[in-house]
C-alpha cells in the first residue's frame, strides 16, 4: 500500500479545519494510511475522507488569489443580485475596474463585502458556496 502525501499546494500555514490537520501532522510520505489512520484515531476511510477534503481545501484557496474571469465575475453578479438586487451588475463592474489587473477572487470578493451589511455579507457568503463560487 503506498503512502499517502500531502496535496500539491498545501503549505504549514494553510487554514484548514482540525479533523483534516489531525490527520495530515501524521502524514508523511512513508507511513502507509492504515498506520496514518492509526494514529489518527480513526478508520482508513475517514482518514481518506480528510485527505480529500484536505485537497479540496488547497483548490479553493488556490482559486481564491486566480484572476478573475468573464465567468466568474457573472456567477459573482449571480449571487450577489440575489442579495442586493439589479445594482449587483454596477457593484461587480466597479469593483473590477477599480482593482485592475489586481482583481483576483479574493480581493473582488473583500472589496464587495465592505459596501455590504452584516447580513447581506452572510446572505453573499451563504450564496457563494451555494454555488460553487468560494
Amino acid at each position: 500500500m503506498t503512502a499517502p502525501v500531502w496535496p500539491d499546494g498545501l503549505q504549514d500555514g494553510t487554514p484548514l479545519p482540525f479533523s483534516v490537520w489531525r490527520v495530515l501532522h501524521h502524514v508523511d510520505g512513508q507511513r502507509d494510511i492504515t498506520e496514518v489512520a492509526r494514529l489518527s484515531g480513526m478508520t482508513v476511510p475517514d482518514v481518506q475522507e480528510r485527505l480529500n477534503a484536505a485537497a479540496a481545501w488547497v483548490a479553493r484557496a488556490a482559486q481564491r488569489d486566480l484572476p478573475v474571469s468573464d465567468d466568474l465575475a457573472d456567477r459573482i453578479i449571480q449571487c450577489l443580485t440575489g442579495v442586493v438586487g439589479p445594482v449587483a451588475a454596477v457593484m461587480v463592474d466597479e469593483v473590477l475596474d477599480d482593482l485592475g489587473d489586481q482583481a483576483t477572487l479574493n480581493a473582488t470578493l473583500s472589496a464587495l463585502a465592505k459596501q455590504l451589511t452584516p447580513e447581506r455579507v452572510q446572505a453573499f457568503a451563504r450564496l457563494l458556496r451555494e454555488r460553487g463560487v468560494t
